[in-house]
């Protein structure tokens, strides 16, 4: 991790899985100020349905009050909305931070994306990405039986791996998206690390907690909460998603573990999957063809059931119990 920081003055923190993997940036955000390292933080502009009707992603085109440093990358602020007016979780932290935000636009495809990055690091110059993703999702083979949202992890990681500046994968409080079991994510780590992709891990602070418990207050990062919970010394099981799921947390929870890109994507089908994909609704479709449902779908079909809560869009299975 420290090689990768070797004459690093200043870098991007960027929530890879969504809109709410801003709050996952903190930690590491954090840790690096702590060594003098400026960091930037943002995430993908792609809300969960519950806060954004629309199915999908958000391109540029249709964010208002922002700052284009590339085709597929700007800046963002506490004004920052969409066209329809929907305020991004990363205004809101904007606004309680009082610093800018960068967000990214995955629509355009892999490619794209991974360019429009690396432009944004040069304007800001920065040398160094660290994309975080919250619950460790980004680690999914498509064969596990709660993942349910791989479109974004699989987009982003691809991209990270074609980018040309330095950058690495960040997993923040493993296993409390609800998606791949805590045993699931040790076991994959552990993989990554045998092929020398284990780059070391990092543990929440108080101030880090501090800060955290400011930013998701009223927010609906159900991932930072639990990692705060945890932290607090909370172990067990705990409801998710209107208490649709349960997932297991312990003091692991308040950990990031750091790994090597290139190590990560070359153990992930999906990532490989969509690497070559040119915008994001041929991503969503050679995950379906891999019998893989995904976040987009979740939200398409929510649109056409007009469901705004979880509740809603799997009314049939509460009622089966």
């Amino acid at each position: 991790m420290f090689r990768y920081l070797e004459e690093c003055d200043r870098a991007l923190v960027l929530g890879i899985g969504g809109g709410g993997d801003i709050f996952a940036t903190i930690p590491t955000r954090n840790f690096l100020r702590r060594l003098g390292v400026e960091a930037y933080i943002g995430c993908v502009a792609w809300e969960r349905f519950i806060l954004d009707p629309k199915p999908g992603p958000r391109p540029l085109e249709e964010l208002v009050n922002i700052e284009e440093l590339s085709e597929t990358v700007c800046i963002g602020g506490p004004d920052t909305v969409t066209e329809d007016g929907v305020k991004l979780q990363a205004s809101y932290l904007s606004e309680r931070l009082s610093e800018k935000v960068v967000l990214v636009d995955i629509t355009k495809g892999v490619k794209k994306t991974a360019k429009g990055l690396d432009e944004a690091l040069s304007k800001l110059g920065a040398n160094l990405l660290i994309g975080v993703d919250g619950g460790g999702d980004i680690l999914a083979r498509g064969i596990e039986k709660n993942l349910r949202s791989p479109l974004c992890d699989s987009v982003m990681l691809a991209s990270l791996y074609y980018m040309k500046n330095r950058n690495l994968i960040g997993v923040f409080a493993a296993g409390c998206d609800g998606e791949l079991s805590l045993e699931e994510i040790l076991s994959y780590l552990s993989e990554i690390a045998s092929i020398g992709g284990y780059l070391g891990a990092y543990g929440m602070t108080e101030e880090d907690v501090e800060v955290l418990e400011k930013l998701i207050d009223g927010m609906v990062s159900e991932v930072s909460r639990i990692a705060l919970l945890s932290f607090r010394g909370f172990k067990g099981s705990i409801g998710i998603r209107e208490d649709l799921y349960k997932v297991e947390t312990s003091v692991i929870s308040t950990i990031t573990f750091y790994l090597n890109t290139e190590k990560t994507y070359s153990l992930s089908p999906i990532a490989k999957a969509v690497s070559e994909s040119r915008n994001i609704i041929e991503a969503n479709m050679k995950l379906n063809k891999m019998g893989i449902r995904t976040e987009f779908d979740l939200e398409l079909e929510a649109q056409r059931r007009r469901a705004r809560s979880y509740r809603e869009l799997f009314e049939d299975k509460y009622k089966n119990g």
